[in-house]
């Protein structure tokens, strides 16, 4: 069987970044090397149409082809943001019993998540320390009461020494992301993100940890 992870969320970013976070959990928490075969991935599954309305859509679609047919992904992660509370709620009833679905909300967005492994964002950019001119620097810093974390990102990006970013974040740079989220495979630091981003990153850790064990054989497979 399958051992894909399907990733219901609303841009190519959000998947870039919540990959290696995945397979950390998986690592770490549930004690699984995953994938299991290199064919095997978190898959981003498109949204017809975009938004929030598509995750919405897409999610009763799963639903409908959970029930009739072959399921080909271990469990979805659905991936929201806070600004999303009624599609929320909606949600979260619609997978209520469904225990392969996860549920995913970032308090501002994902790159709150990123800002929350601080050890790895500093290492990325190439800083001792955060410049002191920056948002990142302010005492008592923390990720998920960041209103704007891409803009923290851009003020990062627009000091950091590494000549290997050469532009800033902006409003999210998909080159930008997914260069980090090759530096942040296997080194991703959930204790860290998990203090920082408490309210939102510590059930999503939880439940996807959960999901990875009710999946598991014996055999050390997924279902």
């Amino acid at each position: 069987m399958s051992t894909r992870i399907g990733v219901l969320a609303e841009g190519p970013i959000d998947h870039a970044l919540i990959a290696p976070i995945i397979r950390q959990i998986a690592t770490k928490r549930a004690q699984f090397t995953w994938p299991v075969d290199p064919a095997d991935a978190a898959e981003w599954l498109k949204l017809r149409p975009r938004g929030h309305g598509g995750v919405w859509l897409a999610v009763q679609k799963a639903i409908r082809v959970l029930q009739e047919e072959e399921f080909p992904y271990s469990f979805i992660i659905i991936l929201l943001d806070r600004r999303t509370k009624a599609i929320q709620g909606k949600i979260r009833r619609l997978i209520s019993g469904r225990d392969r679905f996860v549920l995913a909300v970032a308090q501002e967005e994902i790159e709150a998540w990123w800002l929350g492994d601080r050890p790895s964002t500093l290492s990325w950019l190439r800083f001792d320390a955060a410049p002191g001119n920056t948002r990142y620097a302010k005492p008592g810093y923390q990720a998920e009461r960041d209103k704007e974390p891409k803009k923290t990102l851009t003020e990062l990006t627009q000091e950091s020494p590494n000549p290997e970013i050469d532009r800033n974040y902006g409003e999210g740079n998909l080159d930008l992301a997914r260069d980090f989220a090759d530096f942040w495979e296997g080194r991703v630091n959930l204790p860290e993100i998990e203090g920082q981003c408490p309210k939102r990153f510590q059930p999503f850790c939880h439940d996807t940890t959960e999901a990875f064990r009710r999946a598991k054989t014996s055999e050390g497979r997924l279902l």
